[in-house]
């Protein structure tokens, strides 16, 4: 009994002795990284053309897209980390060429939060397009699309002189028909 008492004190003075791995600010350290772990998502909104095909091929859904105010090219994606399971598929059926739209580049590897609803949209991979990129894509929309009407206008203006030129043919020939 004495000696069951004996090594329960030294049991306990080793434990005190020992620093627990639970005290430690793992915020401090770098976490392993796994050989697997592909890293967080980077997304070049320049070079997506807004196929969706990231978005159709996610297995947990945690792409969304993101609506742009252009015409074409209208929408980009958007990754939340805390439903990603990084598997890659998204960067793997990306068609962009040479380089991918959406990449998973390294990067963060701590994913620690407090547990808070509104530390969850440190989450998300958000694309932040600048105004100045949304403004000059309007606007070359805007020349295209006015180019287009004026190339429509002259080829209705050319169609109506052909017609007015096919129009005043067709009456001077009855004319020389009718003098001979």
């Amino acid at each position: 009994m004495i000696l069951e008492f004996i090594e329960k004190v030294y049991r306990v003075s080793k434990a005190l002795g020992t620093k627990s791995p639970a005290t430690e600010d793992v915020r401090e350290h770098l976490m392993h990284k796994s050989e697997r772990l592909r890293g967080e998502h980077r997304i070049d909104y320049e070079t997506c053309i807004g196929c969706d095909s990231c978005n159709k091929i996610c297995p947990v859904s945690a792409i969304t897209m993101k609506q742009l105010p252009f015409k074409k090219q209208n929408i980009v994606p958007e990754v939340n980390l805390g439903v990603c399971i990084f598997c890659g598929l998204c960067e793997d059926v990306c068609p962009t060429k040479p380089e991918k739209s959406i990449v998973l580049s390294g990067g963060r590897y701590d994913m620690i939060t407090g547990g808070w609803h509104q530390d969850q949209a440190d989450f998300w991979v958000n694309v932040d397009v600048p105004q100045s990129y949304i403004d000059s894509r309007l606007e070359e929309e805007e020349a295209a699309r006015v180019k287009k009407e004026l190339l429509a206008k002259k080829k209705a203006a050319e169609a109506a002189l052909k017609a007015k030129e096919a129009q005043s043919a067709e009456k001077t020939v009855p004319e020389t028909e009718e003098k001979s």
